[in-house]
């Protein structure tokens, strides 16, 4: 069940549930922290710059190599 709600200056939200994978829902939540944002919005940045920054873009996600983005995203664990 999606539901729409009425959000301050971005316009309508839809407010849905996803699962994932508990790994990968702790390391999207260390990676908020990191970036000094809730969990949705890094969610919501994820899913923006997947899907080019406005929905016609490239996605620039699409166009790594699942190893490159596989390094990125545990760069961050040697730090």
């Amino acid at each position: 069940m999606l539901k729409t709600i009425q959000g301050r200056a971005e316009g309508d939200i839809v407010v849905t549930t996803i699962r994932l994978p508990r790994k990968l829902r702790d390391e999207m939540k260390i990676q908020a922290i990191r970036a000094g944002r809730s969990f949705n919005t890094h969610v919501a940045v994820i899913f923006e710059e997947a899907a080019g920054g406005n929905l016609g873009g490239t996605a620039p996600a699409a166009e790594m190599s699942h190893n490159s983005i596989y390094q990125e995203a545990h760069h961050h664990d040697g730090e």
